[in-house]
């Protein structure tokens, strides 16, 4: 016989178990269905997705597991940039013929951003500089802006005393082995006390979620660069000139193995004070040339550290608007429709058809982006949340 008796109370427990059992049996979704499901989803802009987030449980499930933006960065027909000024964090959508701004109340402003990498961005924001602490402090941020989740860091080792004015350079990456984001800080003396200081620069790496700064001694502070952003097969990539052989060497730092090498130069390159900058185009390593007056020159290393194969492409002069500066042209990203964004000096940004052989400006409606360009880098957005980053705030959407 029942005994009503012996009926205890349910523990909070056991309610949140049985109500993730009655929603598995609410979503009788196989295999194949869930995965069409999110295919299908994941071709949306951001906008669209974050309101399948909200239309049931079932949804919001689906979209945050880790395979959704797996399928979201294969399938995705958008290009993501994102950008940084006094207004705050916004992200940019683009596509041919298509361009949509979102704006992330994340408080972070006036950041310099060090690098994006697997939906996470890191921010560099510097204070201090008076009188008697002639030393800007760095504040290192991580945030998913699409879901709203940010950290602080922990401050790098201070080797160089607090009156001592330095200059550092980051780099943002991941390490697929372990599963951390790893950080990379190179930093040297502006005004060393001996000339033998002069060229000498420390390393540190910072493993999120660990966070313990850990010296991994000398490398070459970057010529020209502002962040360790372009990253290739694992690894940080960046141009170091030798002014003492007249030189000029291109580095690499693996992020997982934390260790330094060089990649070869094309043939005839390297002598002297290279002007180029290096970036990602079709995920291999570029070197871009804008000093030649009939060309914008394109090296692309078709196959990673071998040096024969370097392959040059050439954007010619003549396809280029006039009254664009071509010395000021900086390639910015592969669309997913084969055309190339580039960003001029003076913030503008143009798409470059290679089929067409031609330039269109791209214009982003959004006053607070024209207002005042800061920095910007291109973003795979991630849609799962990460349990080393505290949430507080929450995407604000300009629909």
């Amino acid at each position: 016989m029942y005994d009503r008796g012996n009926r205890t109370k349910k523990t909070t427990k056991q309610q949140i178990v049985e109500f993730r059992q009655e929603i598995n049996q609410m979503s009788l979704i196989d295999v194949v269905s869930e995965s069409l499901i999110a295919r299908i989803i994941a071709g949306f802009p951001i906008a669209s997705i974050c309101v399948f987030r909200c239309v049931c449980k079932l949804f919001l499930k689906l979209i945050s597991e880790k395979f959704f933006t797996k399928f979201y960065t294969e399938m995705s027909p958008y290009t993501t940039i994102v950008f940084n000024n006094n207004f705050g964090i916004h992200l940019v959508e683009i596509a041919k013929g298509y361009c949509r701004s979102y704006k992330s109340i994340i408080p972070i402003r006036n950041a310099k951003i060090v690098g994006s990498c697997k939906g996470l961005i890191c921010f560099l924001r510097l204070y201090g500089g008076v009188a008697y602490f002639p030393c800007l402090q760095p504040i290192l941020y991580i945030c998913n802006p699409i879901l709203g989740q940010y950290t602080i860091l922990p401050k790098p080792n201070n080797k160089y005393g607090s009156k001592r004015q330095i200059k550092e350079v980051y780099g943002f990456g991941f390490s697929s082995s372990t599963d951390h984001y790893k950080i990379l800080r190179i930093s040297t003396l502006i005004h060393p006390m001996h000339p033998i200081y002069k060229k000498r620069s420390e390393a540190e790496v910072l493993i999120v979620g660990i966070n313990t700064w850990k010296s991994i001694g000398y490398l070459p502070y970057p010529s020209n660069q502002e962040s360790l952003d372009v990253i290739v097969k694992g690894a940080f990539h960046w141009l170091f000139y030798n002014e003492m052989e007249d030189f000029t060497s291109l580095y690499a730092f693996k992020i997982e193995e934390e260790r330094d090498y060089q990649i070869p130069f094309p043939s005839g390159i390297g002598k002297g004070k290279v002007n180029m900058s290096i970036g990602v185009l079709n995920n291999c390593l570029c070197l871009f040339d804008n000093s030649g007056l009939t060309h914008f020159g394109i090296w692309s290393m078709q196959k990673y550290e071998v040096g024969e194969s370097w392959a040059l492409n050439c954007i010619l002069t003549t396809s280029i608007p006039a009254g664009l500066d071509t010395s000021s042209l900086h390639l910015v990203a592969v669309l997913k429709d084969d055309g190339i964004l580039v960003k001029l000096r003076n913030g503008n940004f143009y798409i470059y058809d290679q089929k067409k052989k031609n330039f269109t400006r791209l214009v982003i409606d959004n006053v607070e982006l024209w207002a005042d360009f800061n920095c910007h880098a291109v973003h795979s957005s991630n849609f799962y949340p990460l349990d080393l980053i505290s949430t507080g705030c929450l995407i604000d959407h300009k629909w």
